[in-house]
C-alpha cells in the first residue's frame, strides 16, 4: 500500500451540494488524469453537511490522515471507500497501477446512490506516462461494480 512519500502530485475533492469541487458530473467531461504507476495524494474534505463514503474505481488507498491526526486502527487497512463525516477532511494516498486507457474512464464519487443521482461524482483515466486524456465523449461509460444495499 503507498504510503504517500513517492507521490508526484496533489489533488483536492471538496465535497458539495453542488458537486465534487463545485461542478456535477458530466458524462462528457474527464476531471482529472493521473499516470499510470504514480502515486498521488488525495485530500477529500466534506463540509456540507451530510456524511459522504467516498469511492474511488480500480485502486485500493490509503488514509493517511483524519483531520490532520493519523487515522484510527479501522481506518489503517486498503481501502476503496470510505467514510466521510461532515466537517472532516481526509488525506489518502493512492497508487494507479491498473490499465492505461485513455478514453476509458474510472469514477470516484460519494457511494450514496441519492447523492451520486444527485451528480457528486467525476471521472478520470489512467494514461501512460506523456499521453494525454481522450477527447470528451470519445469514451463508452463503463460502471463496473455494482451496488448492494
Amino acid at each position: 500500500m503507498p504510503d504517500g512519500t513517492e507521490a508526484v502530485k496533489t489533488r483536492h475533492f471538496d465535497l458539495k451540494r453542488s458537486g465534487i469541487n463545485g461542478r456535477a458530473m458530466a458524462m462528457d467531461r474527464v476531471d482529472e488524469i493521473v499516470t499510470r504507476g504514480t502515486t498521488e495524494i488525495w485530500t477529500v474534505r466534506n463540509t456540507n453537511g451530510m456524511p459522504h463514503n467516498f469511492h474511488v474505481h480500480d485502486v485500493q488507498f490509503r488514509v493517511l490522515e483524519v483531520n490532520g491526526e493519523a487515522p484510527s486502527g479501522a481506518l489503517r487497512g486498503p481501502k476503496d471507500t470510505v467514510f466521510v463525516p461532515n466537517g472532516t477532511t481526509m488525506k489518502l494516498a493512492l497508487r494507479f497501477d491498473g490499465p492505461a486507457d485513455p478514453n476509458t474512464p474510472y469514477m470516484y464519487h460519494c457511494h450514496l446512490l441519492y447523492h451520486e443521482d444527485q451528480g457528486m461524482m467525476g471521472q478520470f483515466v489512467v494514461v501512460e506516462n506523456g499521453r494525454q486524456a481522450g477527447g470528451p465523449g470519445q469514451h463508452q461509460h463503463q460502471h463496473q461494480h455494482q451496488h448492494q444495499h
